[in-house]
């Protein structure tokens, strides 16, 4: 076994013995039913968070046991697909966002719907916003929203003193930003920083009242608000250079250069709060600017369950603990692990009262304009066509218009 597997790939048992297998069906062990839950976000940093929420789980639920398996990203979706067609699924599993159409339209999900309206105990109001409704096709439920992050604009406030600007605001739009950024700029300081990869251009395009694909899902990149979108990406690197090019950043990470001073704006997701914490000097987050709209990235996870598993009630209790849970939603905001989907007031201001970043609440705001990525057939296929255009754009090997032409005629390609 290679390292990554080793430390990737991992089964851990919750409860004395061992486990041989990851299967899907139920088991009685020592009178209990025992299910098996696969996840791929626990895994390296968050072991010993999910040991906790698994021990609260069976405190609250004695009869059951579950067993967890623990798999890496890189490798999570393309097991589910073998475990899918062997009919060896756990029997509850992480799904995100981007994948859930594919499964829920295969029928190997377990439709939740009538589990969640004859429990008394639950409303779907029990979770935040409208993250209720993510999971759900066809007026089916099929999983409950576990977690959340977003991206936001976090802002060295030192560098903004020293030059003498005032700080970002919710106004800000592009232009705002471009002129701040160039002031900012400086020996061994670049003013703004943003990926320019599909995952940033999606939500890029609809800041310009563009769109990736239409509502039937038929691909639009390179219409005239996302070539100018994408534009506005390029030219921040290679015309204004007020963002590094990434021979600029000489192997670093983005959010390196901002903990070193190196970037005084970088647009990164909410999960970082903590990993820059420690930085030794000033900072806060600030809603991204938008040009003719506000648009920001949300990603969701959810619970789901197999069709095949055994013991839905279980499987459902499960479900529904990881998503609106108190104990869970502590747990998870303790360590940093998303943002949970329970709608606990107690829960969220605990999170908003600490001390940094000042505007901690803008984490739960930019929610209000949020989009989540595009749903499309073979997801992981059209975003790696993309990004193959969009990269060879930023080396200088074709225009930002001709990268989404291209683009374009591949993706189109590949949805027929």
């Amino acid at each position: 076994m290679n390292k990554k597997t080793a430390a990737m790939v991992l089964c851990t048992v919750m409860a004395a013995g061992v486990l041989t297998g990851c299967g899907g069906a139920e088991e009685k062990k020592d009178g209990k039913t025992t299910i098996k839950y696969a996840t791929y976000s626990a895994g390296p940093d968050h072991l010993e968070d999910l040991d906790k929420m698994v021990a609260e789980f069976e405190k609250q639920n004695p009869d059951i046991k579950v067993e967890t398996e623990v798999i890496g990203y890189d490798d999570y979706f393309t097991k589910l697909q073998t475990q899918a067609s062997s009919k060896t699924l756990p029997d509850v599993f992480e799904m995100n966002y981007e994948n859930f159409n594919t499964y829920a339209g295969n029928g190997v999900l377990l439709d939740l719907t009538e589990l969640a309206e004859k429990d008394e105990e639950f409303s779907e109001d029990m979770l935040s916003g409208n993250s209720y409704e993510y999971f759900q096709k066809d007026g089916k439920l099929y999983g409950l929203t576990e977690k959340m992050s977003d991206v936001v604009m976090y802002y060295n406030k030192d560098l903004f003193d020293e030059a003498g600007l005032d700080y970002p605001t919710e106004d800000w739009t592009w232009k705002e930003e471009l002129e701040a950024a160039q002031t900012l700029t400086k020996e061994g300081v670049y003013g703004t920083y943003a990926p320019v990869t599909y995952n940033e251009l999606y939500k890029t395009v609809v800041q310009n009242g563009g769109a990736l694909f239409d509502e039937n899902g038929t691909p639009t990149l390179d219409s005239e608000e996302n070539i100018e979108a994408f534009q506005w990406m390029l030219d921040k690197m290679l015309e204004y250079n007020v963002q590094p090019t990434p021979e600029q950043m000489s192997g670093k990470s983005p959010e390196d250069m901002f903990k070193n001073g190196e970037v005084a704006m970088i647009r990164t997701g909410s999960w970082m709060v903590t990993t820059f914490a420690d930085t030794p000097f000033e900072w806060d987050i600030v809603q991204e600017p938008g040009n003719t709209q506000k648009a920001h990235h949300v990603f969701a996870d959810a619970v789901v369950g197999s069709a095949a598993a055994k013991n839905k009630e279980a499987v459902w209790k499960f479900i529904k603990f990881m998503s609106t849970d108190s104990t869970a939603a502590e747990i998870r905001l303790d360590s940093s692990w998303d943002l949970p989907a329970a709608n606990d007031e107690s829960v969220q201001e605990k999170y908003t009262s600490q001390e940094k970043p000042e505007s901690r609440e803008v984490i739960f705001d930019v929610m209000e304009t949020g989009i989540m990525p595009p749903v499309v057939d073979h997801y992981s296929e059209v975003q790696n066509a993309i990004n193959e255009e969009l990269n060879r754009a930023i080396i200088g090997e074709q225009s930002g218009e001709e990268a989404l032409q291209a683009a374009q005629k591949k993706v189109t390609d590949i949805l027929k």
